[in-house]
């Protein structure tokens, strides 16, 4: 059931960010008055957990609900509906937005950023992938060369906070 669930945010996420990139000025414009550098919902840093500590805590069960802190190693160039985190293993989690009701800015790489949601190990298709490869700016050549899914960690956020 969550696997599928995942399967279905990954295909909003690529509709989304095929509608056309989204006006970044406008949504720093809106987030006026609010807290510097979160994006979303304002989020729970209390019981912030770290990569590894996910990473545990996914072997026991299909998903779990945190608050997490880790370092962007990429994102969506396109529109900024999605980043990758460095869990600290060699290992990266999908960040996609709930709802796509944000977008972080497309300059967010190497920034940390702690997120709030559910995360979960999940079956990511071709198509999806090639996708991701493109938003990242990604040669073609090595597009053309994803022909297999991937199993890989996925987290749905329902608000960040980007460390400037």
């Amino acid at each position: 059931m969550i696997k599928n669930l995942f399967i279905f945010v990954g295909l909003i996420t690529f509709m989304a960010c095929n509608s056309g990139v989204q006006n970044q000025q406008s949504a720093v414009e809106e987030k006026a008055g609010e807290e510097a550098g979160l994006y979303g919902e304002k989020i729970d840093v209390e019981q912030v957990i770290t990569g590894p500590e996910l990473l545990a805590m996914l072997e026991e069960k299909d998903s779990v609900w945190v608050t997490m802190s880790a370092t962007i190693v990429s994102n969506c160039q396109s529109s900024g509906c999605w980043m990758d985190l460095d869990l600290g293993t060699g290992e990266l989690v999908k960040v996609t937005f709930r709802d796509y009701a944000f977008v972080i800015p497309i300059d967010s790489k190497g920034k940390k950023a702690t997120v709030e949601g559910y995360a979960a190990r999940t079956i990511v298709p071709v198509d999806l992938l090639k996708h991701y490869a493109e938003d990242e700016g990604r040669p073609q050549e090595e597009i053309d060369a994803i022909n297999q899914p991937d199993t890989t960690f996925m987290f749905e956020a329902i608000g960040v906070i980007i460390e400037e």
